[in-house]
């Protein structure tokens, strides 16, 4: 089955069990599918920009962003942080 098809399968069973229109439903896939398209590298940055916002001090944001890599949705090697600082600062 093509990822076309699954999209489609996904629309479709979207549409019969929300109160989302079609255009709706393929909207919310494919802001998903946008979210879920983050390399490491993108959210590493992200989030340390929003973690910096948030008052956190670099070590503090090098652990968590450690932590967070390993619970989230892409798999990702172990970064240390060293490699984190790297993605960050270039």
């Amino acid at each position: 089955m093509s990822d076309r098809m699954e999209l489609e399968d996904l629309v479709g069973y979207l549409v019969r069990t929300t109160r989302l229109s079609r255009s709706e439903a393929l909207r919310v896939v494919d802001d998903v599918i946008a979210y879920l398209g983050d390399l490491p590298e993108e959210f590493v940055c992200r989030r340390h920009r929003q973690l910096q916002l948030q008052g956190h001090a670099n070590p503090e944001i090098f652990v968590r962003l450690k932590a967070e890599l390993a619970a989230l949705r892409f798999r990702a090697p172990a970064f240390s942080e060293r490699q984190i600082r790297r993605m960050i600062y270039g």
